[in-house]
């Protein structure tokens, strides 16, 4: 039992064995809008900031895609990437604006931020 521990051991760290490999999901550090407060129906800029530490120099090259989502207003971003605008509504009140970050390997995080209408 001993040797088949040792070789497995082995295979995984020494060689990098894909089935051995671990994907660490990605990390959203911060969400940012700009401006916040805004005036109805003005344009924010939104940016998420996201890493991915996997150990494995096999998945450091890894991509990651971001989503925008909200109820209100329109939200546009282009190519999937860390930023988008965002047209507010005419109401005043308070806005949830999300981004969720994946990576190819299904790994995911989801952070929200508040907006102000005036």
């Amino acid at each position: 039992m001993k040797k088949y521990f040792i070789l497995l051991t082995l295979i995984c760290f020494g060689l990098s064995v894909p089935g051995c490999i671990h994907n660490y999901e990605p990390i959203i550090s911060s969400i940012t809008a700009e401006p916040n407060p805004v005036e109805s129906g003005g344009i924010v800029t939104l940016s998420c900031k996201a890493s991915d530490d996997d150990d494995s120099s096999m998945l450091k090259e890894e991509s990651l895609s971001y989503s925008w989502f909200a109820a209100d207003g329109d939200i546009v971003s282009e190519n999937e990437n860390d930023t988008a605008t965002w047209t507010a509504p005419e109401d005043p009140g308070i806005y949830n604006i999300s981004c969720s970050v994946s990576d190819q390997y299904n790994g995911l995080d989801i952070a929200t931020i508040e907006v102000t209408v005036e």
